[in-house]
């Protein structure tokens, strides 16, 4: 136990150390070996390896404080308040989610800590999605402040417990609803749940026909719902169905929930807790309108020589949002009030992707098991593929479709390692699924004659972004947040030096833009080899706005430009990467 206590601290504190580094909070001075002195006098020591984004690669092990007490972040956070700039109650808080974080990170070393790489790429998709770490650059990412320890072991997605659904009948003057052209409400909930499960709750619920059938998180039920529609439960506005249907098990992001017995549809659901900087529930913006952006995407690959065989939508087949009646007078009160009940039924991955073939997320590559070393490593041993031709492969599915998205369709994913989820063929990356369209999709504010068959409703609903801002979804959400903590682990590994890595995704890009001058134009446009770009920092934006409500998510800040290791590489001219062909996605 103290062993295992000894490391999860180390590893956090490493972790807290070099993001904060990262985003320009903390100057360590060395090279190699550091030496972070902090103005209430403590003198914290480590060895580190200096990666090409510009951020230290901790040896956690190495990490002493010179009066020789145990590292520990929480007790770091003190030393270093000064640093931090926090508020009293700020830095409390924080505290609280810094320790929770903590408190999990034992559960994970104590229920995956022995399992190396090949033992977890062995494991269901949902199952190896239970061991992951969490998001890589959020400091106390799991903070889930809200839940205590039974909660969290009845619903945390690391517990992988089975999660049965709370259901209501809900009257339509309190819902907005959304679905995609081929979804019908009865269809989706008997696909989703069964169809003798479907009719049950529908001989429950109210006969006018003005009700419709959603579901609810159980704690949200038990620990929100209740309480704050108590007028409308009386009134029968909504109606209580009871518990019912299938097991569901948590996903990393907590509120979508995937089905135990293969169904179609997975389902995202509002839960008021805070974590990884917002409060997770269920916003009503985007709701009636999921299953349209859905349906112009996925129709959009469909036409798309590029995209068609390696880019998979995971639709929004039905939404529905309850609107609160007092919070519907009070526009400008904390957004977390508006969104207390709300449910999304959403193509479920492994389903999508068909038998032979699995879904991850981009994020398990570079989770690391008991061996050390990245899980793409595992699978490009298992696929008979050099590192390197696993790489390329991997980017010829991934981030050039994402590119080719933004540069056709003016369309950015922000792309972080849980909005990607790679497919797997025999362990080779054939295509890419991508998801939540609900606030994570933007659009270029000019008007490209190819959004032509998107509603113009939508473009004005959707957030438009001029073209030195959209890029940052492939650059800052995908290189920043997937393929910095990738290439690290792969050159930490001895696998492929970092330089090698970024070469590799040069070629990839090179190619494409060589193979459509069509775009080159727009390929300016959407610059991804410019000299700089800039730094998004996500954690000290907490530490200066604090916990107080507010009626929008709070917005990351902005740090010094990194230098773009793409802009060191070989240009389009220069190289001439060799073809691999790849096998459709479906």
């Amino acid at each position: 136990m103290t062993d295992r206590f000894d490391r999860a601290r180390r590893q956090l504190l490493a972790k807290m150390i070099s993001e904060l580094t990262w985003e320009e909070l903390l100057f360590p001075k060395g090279h190699d070996a550091y030496t972070l002195t902090l103005t209430s006098g403590r003198i914290y020591r480590f060895s580190a390896t200096r990666r090409i984004w510009d951020n230290l690669d901790i040896d956690p092990g190495s990490l002493s404080i010179d009066e020789g007490s145990a590292p520990c972040p929480l007790q770091f956070t003190v030393d270093a308040r000064n640093e931090f700039g926090m508020s009293p109650a700020t830095e409390a808080t924080f505290l609280r989610e810094l320790s929770n974080t903590l408190h999990q990170d034992l559960e994970l070393d104590r229920m995956y800590g022995t399992l190396t790489a090949k033992d977890l790429i062995e494991q269901p998709s949902r199952s190896l999605h239970a061991a992951l770490d969490g998001h890589p650059k959020a400091v106390a990412n799991k903070g889930r402040l809200g839940w205590g320890c039974d909660a969290l072991s009845a619903y945390a997605p690391e517990y992988h417990k089975p999660i049965q659904l709370f259901w209501l009948a809900v009257e339509n003057g309190l819902l907005r609803t959304g679905r995609s052209q081929e979804a019908e409400e009865d269809t989706v909930l008997a696909s989703a749940i069964g169809s003798d499960a479907a009719a049950e709750l529908h001989r429950r619920s109210p006969k006018s026909g003005t009700y419709q059938i959603i579901p609810v998180h159980p704690w949200q039920w038990r620990n929100v719902v209740q309480q704050a529609f108590v007028a409308e439960l009386m009134t029968g506005r909504i109606v209580p169905l009871g518990f019912h249907g299938p097991d569901f098990v948590a996903s990393p992001s907590l509120r979508t929930l995937t089905p135990v017995n293969g169904s179609p549809y997975d389902v995202k659901l509002s839960l008021s807790i805070l974590n990884t900087s917002a409060w997770r529930g269920m916003p009503g913006k985007y709701i009636e309108h999921g299953g349209a952006i859905s349906d112009w995407l996925a129709t959009t690959v469909e036409n798309d020589p590029v995209l068609r065989n390696t880019v998979l939508v995971l639709r929004e087949a039905l939404g529905h949002w309850v609107e609160h009646p007092l919070m519907r007078q009070s526009p400008e009160a904390p957004y977390r009030h508006h969104e207390v009940l709300g449910a999304l039924w959403r193509d479920n991955a492994d389903h999508k992707v068909g038998p032979g073939r699995r879904a991850i997320m981009a994020a398990a590559l570079f989770h690391e098991g008991a061996c050390g070393r990245p899980l793409l490593l595992a699978h490009a041993e298992a696929s008979g593929l050099s590192p390197e031709d696993w790489l390329k492969r991997l980017f010829q599915v991934t981030v050039m479709p994402l590119w080719h998205f933004l540069c056709r369709y003016g369309v950015g994913f922000i792309a972080h390692g849980q909005n990607v989820t790679v497919v797997l063929d025999k362990d080779v990356p054939v295509g890419m699924a991508i998801k939540d369209f609900q606030g994570d999709l933007d659009l270029v504010d000019h008007d490209f004659p190819e959004m032509a068959g998107l509603d113009p409703a939508i473009r004005m609903l959707l957030p438009r972004k001029p073209p030195a801002y959209i890029v940052h979804d492939i650059q800052t959400a995908h290189f920043i947040t997937v393929l910095r903590f990738l290439s690290a682990g792969l050159a930490r590994a001895g696998a492929v030096k970092e330089q090698v890595f970024y070469n590799l995704l040069s070629q990839v890009l090179s190619d494409y833009a060589t193979e459509h001058p069509d775009l080159a134009e727009r390929h300016r446009m959407f610059d991804l080899f410019a000299p700089t770009m800039p730094k998004v920092c996500i954690n000290r934006v907490r530490f200066d706005i604090g916990y107080e409500d507010s009626a929008a998510r709070p917005l990351p800040t902005r740090g010094t430009d990194l230098s773009n290791p793409l802009n060191r590489c070989p240009s389009p001219q220069e190289t001439k990467a060799r073809e691999l062909p790849i096998p459709p996605a479906a």
